[in-house]
């Protein structure tokens, strides 16, 4: 499974296996072209002074 992206449109969530089924950069459920990729939660620890 690699990484995480998201429709601009329907907002649904899919993998970027599936991100491959249309030509170009689109969303395989609507087509539609703006994608936004998912960031994973990250832990920043910062020292406090």
């Amino acid at each position: 499974m690699g990484d995480l992206f998201r429709c601009g449109k329907c907002w649904k969530t899919f993998d970027s296996d599936k991100l491959r089924v249309l030509p170009g950069v689109r969303c395989p459920y609507c087509g539609y072209n703006i994608i936004y990729m998912i960031r994973k939660p990250t832990i920043k620890a910062v020292k406090a002074i």
